[in-house]
C-alpha cells in the first residue's frame, strides 16, 4: 500500500507532464472505443440490411434451387413448415417466397414501356411481422392482401414511367408452359438503396403469383428470421437434422463476403488498436523514461538508505499502471457513452454521402455505433498492457543503476 501512495504522489510532482500524458492516453482510448463501436455498427448494419429484407437469416429450399433457380424446382408449403416445426427452434418469423421472371409494362400503346423483372411473391402479413420490406416504401403503401396489388422498385418504376395507382401489365410463362398474364395496380414504390436490386424487382401477393404461375401451395423458399443473426449456423444445423430432402442454408453461406469479414473481425479490431496505440506508446515511454532520468539521484539515495531495487521497480511500475488505469477508465467510459448515444440516435449522412452496395448488401451512410463489452474492454486492457510495457525499460535501467556513479553526477 505504501508503494501505491508514493507512486500516486510522484505522478503529481510534475502536474503539467502528467496532465498532458493523461490527455493523450484518454483521447486515444476514447477514440479507439468509438472506432471499434463504429466498425461494429457498419458490420451489423450490412448484415441486417442483407438479411432483414428478402433473404432472411436461414433459407429452406429444394436442393439445387439456390444455385439454379428454376421455376419448377419448388417445395410444398406444408413440407417446409413441418421441417421447421420438427426442429423446435426459436425464431422471429417465417416468410414464404415464390419467384418468377416476367415482362412488366406500363402506359398506353403509343407510350408503352416494357422491362424484364424478377417478381417475388410474399405473404404480406408475415413480412410486416418479420422483415423490413415495408420499411423501404417511399411512395404509396405496402401490400394489404388485396387482389391485383404490386410494388415496384424505384428504379424499375422510373424505367417504365410508372407511379402509384398506375396499371401494370404482367406477362410470363407459367410452370406448366402456358402463358401467364394479368393486370396489376401499383400500390407502392420501394427503395432499398441498392439500385441494381431496385431496378429489377417487383413484389406481389404470393397467393396471386401461385395462381398465375400454376404453382398452387408451392414455394421456392422459406425464409427464417432470427432474433440473433450469430445463431444462424447453429439453428440451420438443427433444422437440417430433421430434413433429408430440403437444403438449409444460413446467411453466411448466402453472403460469403460478409462471412469472411465477420471471421476476421477480431484481427481487424486488434490491428486497429495497434495503430491507435503505436504513437501513444512512444509518448508514454518518453514520459516514463524522462521521469526516470530526472530521478536517478533520488533512486540512488533511496537505495543508499536501504530501499531495495525490487521495491523501487514496483514503484515505477505502479506509477505507470496508475497513469494507464486512470486514463483508460475515463476513456473507456467516455467512448462507451458516445457509442450508446449513437446507437439510439445515429447521425444520418445520406444528404452528403450515398449508400454503398457491397457483397450483396449495402452500407448505409450514417454514423451508427454498437456498444459492446469487447469494444469497451479491449481498449482498456490494451491501455493497461501499454502501461506495463512502457515501464519495462526504466525498470531494467534501474536494476543496472550504480548508486555511487549516480550520486557523483551533477
Amino acid at each position: 500500500m505504501i508503494i501505491l501512495k508514493i507512486a500516486w504522489r510522484n505522478l503529481w510532482r510534475n502536474r503539467r507532464r502528467t496532465y498532458l500524458t493523461m490527455a493523450a492516453m484518454f483521447f486515444a482510448c476514447t477514440m479507439l472505443v468509438f472506432s471499434l463501436g463504429y466498425y461494429d455498427g457498419m458490420l451489423w448494419n450490412m448484415i441486417n440490411n442483407a438479411t432483414n429484407r428478402e433473404d432472411g437469416h436461414i433459407c429452406l429450399a429444394r436442393p439445387g434451387y439456390l444455385d439454379v433457380p428454376a421455376i419448377e424446382n419448388t417445395v410444398t408449403e406444408n413440407e417446409v413448415m413441418q421441417v421447421v416445426a420438427s426442429a423446435a427452434i426459436s425464431y422471429r418469423g417465417l416468410c414464404p417466397r415464390l419467384n418468377a421472371f416476367a415482362l412488366v409494362s406500363c402506359g398506353t400503346a403509343g407510350e408503352n414501356r416494357t422491362q424484364p423483372a424478377k417478381i417475388m411473391g410474399v405473404n404480406f402479413a408475415a413480412e410486416l411481422r418479420s422483415s423490413k420490406l415495408a420499411a423501404d416504401i417511399v411512395a404509396g403503401s405496402f401490400l394489404q392482401g388485396n387482389q391485383g396489388e404490386i410494388l415496384l422498385g424505384q428504379a424499375l418504376a422510373r424505367k417504365i414511367n410508372a407511379a402509384t395507382g398506375d396499371e401494370i401489365v404482367f406477362f410470363s410463362n407459367a410452370a406448366d408452359g402456358s402463358l401467364a398474364s394479368a393486370l396489376f395496380r401499383v400500390t407502392g414504390i420501394f427503395s432499398s438503396g441498392d439500385s441494381l436490386r431496385d431496378s429489377g424487382l417487383a413484389i406481389v401477393n404470393i397467393e396471386e403469383l401461385q395462381n398465375l404461375m400454376v404453382l398452387e401451395n408451392q414455394l421456392h423458399s422459406l425464409r427464417v428470421f432470427l432474433s440473433d443473426p450469430v445463431q444462424a449456423d447453429v439453428t440451420a444445423a438443427r433444422i437440417a437434422e430433421n430434413s433429408e430432402y430440403i437444403e438449409v442454408r444460413p446467411w453466411k453461406a448466402m453472403f460469403p463476403q460478409l462471412a469472411d469479414l465477420l471471421n476476421m473481425w477480431l484481427a481487424v479490431q486488434i490491428f486497429t488498436a495497434a495503430i491507435y496505440y503505436a504513437a501513444l506508446a512512444l509518448i508514454t515511454f518518453n514520459t516514463m523514461y524522462m521521469a526516470f532520468l530526472e530521478r536517478k539521484r533520488e533512486f540512488a539515495v533511496m537505495q543508499a538508505i536501504g530501499m531495495t531495487r525490487k521495491r523501487l521497480a514496483a514503484m515505477i511500475l505502479a506509477e505507470s499502471m496508475l497513469l494507464a488505469l486512470l486514463s483508460g477508465i475515463l476513456g473507456a467510459v467516455t467512448g462507451t457513452l458516445i457509442n450508446t448515444v449513437l446507437y439510439y440516435h445515429p447521425i444520418d449522412l445520406t444528404g452528403w454521402i450515398s449508400n454503398i452496395a457491397w457483397g450483396g448488401t449495402q452500407l448505409k451512410a450514417e454514423i451508427f455505433c454498437v456498444p459492446s463489452a469487447l469494444s469497451t474492454g479491449m481498449p482498456l486492457f490494451t491501455m493497461l498492457l501499454l502501461g506495463f510495457l512502457v515501464a519495462l525499460l526504466p525498470t531494467i535501467r534501474l536494476f543496472r543503476l550504480n548508486p555511487v556513479e549516480a550520486l557523483r553526477e551533477t
